[in-house]
């Protein structure tokens, strides 16, 4: 008799052992467009680009022409890491353009762009 009693406990806890497990999936991350990370990219209108400044010292994002002519300039003062910026290109020519991120005394970054 208390063999079967062993037997019994012993089943109840093997099945009470053998439940599914809740497998969480967290949102998903987003995707940052580290635009100076690449020679060229591709943006289109209200589009966010993200880049990494080592100082918060006052910057400027300056989208030239491939002639050097400087169509718009953005000035503002970055935290030290991770920066996003919303990129509007809905007034700018279509094509080909570059865009620089630089501080007053130097340039820091720079790459191609090609508005949609």
């Amino acid at each position: 008799m208390r063999c079967i009693k062993i037997i019994i406990l012993c089943c109840v806890v093997f099945i009470t052992s053998c439940q599914k497990d809740d497998i969480f999936i967290g949102p998903e991350l987003p995707k940052y467009n580290m635009i100076f990370e690449s020679p060229i990219s591709q943006v289109g209108n209200g589009e966010e680009i993200s880049f990494n400044t080592t100082s918060d010292e006052k910057h400027q994002l300056i989208i030239t022409q491939i002639n050097g002519s400087v169509i718009t300039k953005e000035s503002f003062i970055p935290t030290i890491g991770l920066n996003h910026r919303v990129i509007y290109t809905s007034i700018l020519p279509k094509g080909e353009l570059i865009l620089i991120l630089r501080t007053p005394n130097s340039e820091i970054s720079k790459t191609r762009i090609i508005v949609e």
